[in-house]
């Protein structure tokens, strides 16, 4: 991706998410689409450490495991998770996270405690997100569009994507 599409891209994020916040200013309704990814990015960032990862990178690697659990799910089939990922790898491929990797458990424990926990009543053993049947194809649910799941695919995903295991 050059330069100009990267440009073009921003300028078309701006205005879409503009355009619903002029009507859900603090994101609790409509605007909940844009937590799409939040819960891992959020952990990811964290696990990191303040400034290392840049939240737009971060929230694209969230969007990843987002993908990577609705698949699992059965709600995303796999050539729309192939088209959503490699619209995210145009962006990864420039910035990709640094080695030394924080470990799964460390990110697992912080986004076990992410701010949006509980608005869905997740079991000990399950995590929430907004998903995708594909791009723009929101999973509609009653809890502002947050999506509750087993934790363990965010583990997977974690997993496939080479964070280590603790000792």
């Amino acid at each position: 991706m050059d330069d100009r599409m990267l440009m073009e891209l921003l300028a078309l994020g701006i205005d879409a998410k503009m355009s619903v916040l002029a009507n859900d200013a603090y994101e609790k309704n409509c605007g909940m689409i844009f937590e799409y990814g939040h819960t891992v990015s959020h952990a990811i960032e964290k696990a990191y450490g303040d400034g290392v990862i840049p939240h737009g990178l971060g929230v694209t690697y969230g969007m990843l495991s987002s993908s990577y659990a609705a698949e699992q799910l059965g709600i995303m089939d796999k050539a729309s998770r192939q088209e959503h990922d490699d619209l995210c790898w145009l962006l990864l491929s420039r910035w990709p996270l640094p080695e030394l990797r924080p470990s799964v458990e460390k990110v697992m424990g912080l986004a076990m405690r992410d701010s949006k926990r509980g608005i869905t009543s997740e079991a000990e053993d399950e995590i929430s997100d907004v998903l995708l049947r594909s791009m723009g194809d929101i999973v509609p649910t009653p809890t502002s569009m947050l999506s509750k799941f087993p934790c363990k695919l965010i583990e997977e995903w974690l997993d496939n994507m080479g964070f280590p295991r603790e000792a």
